[in-house]
């Protein structure tokens, strides 16, 4: 196992939009599968949040912002490399005037098309993990 470097980690943050959030709900970990954006020149990896304000993930992170994104894939062509990445910080809404690039960057990459509020984590908050084996 190795680690990935900057420029792995970006190619694989861009053929993926979907990963899974992982948050602590009541003290218990929980983690959902989630469609994210990506731009490696904006500061923050959009996500879609779906449920509306007063489902559980939002309970979650009015509880504690603290969270995990993880974004794995299987390589193609060797199926036993697997990388992964993953994204820890604190989670937020993004402001409304960055809504529009936070939207693009969502319909760029992200797994379904972009339609409900928009969350990030930004990027000098996050630490940045990648593995390959």
């Amino acid at each position: 196992m190795r680690r990935l470097n900057a420029d792995e980690i970006d190619e694989v943050l861009i053929r993926q939009g979907i990963g899974v959030l992982a948050m602590v709900d009541s003290g218990q970990p929980y983690a959902i599968p989630i469609s994210f954006g990506y731009d490696s020149d904006q500061a923050v990896f959009p996500m879609q949040w779906g449920g509306g304000y007063n489902g559980r993930k939002n309970e979650a992170i009015e509880s504690n912002p603290n969270v995990c994104l993880t974004i794995y894939e299987q390589d193609t062509e060797e199926g036993a490399i697997w990388r992964s990445i993953v994204i820890t910080g604190e989670l937020y809404e993004i402001p409304e005037k960055q809504e529009q690039q936070a939207y693009a960057s969502l319909a760029a990459n992200a797994q379904f098309a972009p339609d409900l509020g928009v969350w990030g984590i930004p990027f000098e908050d996050a630490l940045l993990n990648g593995r390959r084996r």
